[in-house]
C-alpha cells in the first residue's frame, strides 16, 4: 500500500494561506518518503463566506521546484475547463515537475461554480467523461483533428514522456461504471473500508479487469487520545460530505499508533491501494509523526 499526505491549499474565511507552512509540509512528506501530496480544487468556494484557495496546478509548479522524489497529485475540475487548454497546462506541469503529476478528476458539486463559467451542471458526469477521453487523447497522441471540436491536426509539445496516471472520482453507481471504463483508477474521499470495498464491487460489474485499475482512498486522520473530536470538528469545518453518497467521518482514523496501523491494515484488506491522509486541522506535527511512526511500519 502507497501512503500519501493532503495538504492545506485552502484555509478558513478570514484567514490567509501560510505558503511558508505549505512547502515546508511539502518538503517534510517528501524527505519523511510519502508516496505522494495531494491538493484540493475550486475556482470559486463560499459565498457569503469566501475560503481562499490556491489554484492547484499553479502551486504544483511551484512545490515541485521544491521538493525531489514525492509525486504531486491534485482532485482536478475537469468539467470546468476546456480541454485542449487542460490537456496543456497538465503536460506543461508534469514536464516542470519531472513526470510526477498525479490527477484525480472529479464532477464537482459546487453549482456556482458552473454556472460562473458557463457549464451545464445537471450534465457534469458525461462532460467529465468527455474532458477526460479529450485530454488522453491530446497527451497521447499527435495530429489530432476532429470537426465537431474545431480541431484540426492538433499536437501538444512537449507532452508527458510518462503516462500521466488520470484516476477519477465517483461515488454512486452510474458514476461508478464511468469511473471503470475510461479512467486509470478510482478515487473517493472519507468512504470506510465497507464503502470502499463495495465501490470496487460495483466496478466489477462494468469491467471485469476493474481489480488491476489503481485506486486510491482520502482520509482524515488524528494521532493522539483526542482523535476522533480533532477530527469530527476539523470535518464540519473544513469539509463538505455529499449527503447523498456514502461518504461519513466515521472513515476517520484516530487514537493510537497501534490502532491506527490496525485501521490502515483493513483499508488495505478491502483492496485500497494508495491511502491518502487528511490530517485534521494539516499539523505538520502530524506529518512528521505519521511519517516515522506509522510509514515504515505499512510500506
Amino acid at each position: 500500500m502507497r501512503l500519501g499526505i493532503a495538504l492545506d491549499n485552502f484555509t478558513l474565511p478570514g484567514t490567509a494561506i501560510n505558503i511558508k507552512s505549505l512547502i515546508e509540509k511539502a518538503k517534510l512528506a517528501d524527505s519523511l518518503g510519502f508516496e505522494s501530496i495531494w491538493f484540493w480544487d475550486h475556482l470559486l468556494l463560499g459565498s457569503k463566506a469566501i475560503y481562499p484557495i490556491l489554484e492547484p496546478m499553479a502551486l504544483i509548479s511551484n512545490v515541485a521546484a521544491s521538493t525531489n522524489k514525492i509525486k504531486l497529485g491534485a482532485l482536478y475540475l475537469f468539467g470546468l475547463r476546456d480541454p485542449l487548454v487542460l490537456g496543456k497546462l497538465i503536460s506543461t506541469v508534469s514536464y516542470l515537475s519531472g513526470d510526477r503529476l498525479l490527477l484525480g478528476a472529479v464532477a464537482g458539486w459546487y453549482k456556482r461554480e458552473f454556472d460562473a463559467v458557463g457549464v451545464d451542471f445537471n450534465s457534469r458526469g458525461k462532460t467529465l467523461s468527455k474532458n477526460v477521453k479529450l485530454v488522453k487523447t491530446f497527451l497521447q497522441s499527435q495530429d489530432i483533428s476532429d470537426s465537431l471540436k474545431n480541431y484540426s491536426h492538433i499536437t501538444i509539445e512537449p507532452r508527458p514522456s510518462k503516462k500521466v496516471p488520470i484516476l477519477m472520482g465517483g461515488y454512486m453507481e452510474n458514476a461508478l461504471k464511468r469511473v471503470s471504463r475510461i479512467s486509470d483508477g478510482w478515487i473517493s474521499y472519507y468512504f470506510t473500508p465497507e464503502d470502499f470495498r463495495w465501490g470496487l464491487e460495483i466496478m466489477k460489474k462494468y469491467n471485469k479487469n476493474a481489480s488491476v485499475l489503481d485506486n486510491t482512498d482520502m482520509v482524515p486522520v488524528y494521532v493522539g487520545n483526542e482523535g476522533k473530536e480533532k477530527v469530527i470538528k476539523f470535518t464540519e469545518e473544513f469539509m463538505d460530505l455529499p449527503t447523498w453518497s456514502r461518504c461519513n467521518v466515521n472513515s476517520g482514523i484516530w487514537g493510537t499508533i497501534e490502532r491506527i496501523i490496525e485501521r490502515i491494515i483493513e483499508y488495505r484488506n478491502a483492496g485500497v491501494k494508495r491511502l491518502v491522509f487528511i490530517p485534521a486541522y494539516y499539523e505538520k506535527e502530524q506529518i512528521e509523526i505519521l511519517g516515522k511512526m506509522v510509514l515504515p511500519k505499512i510500506q
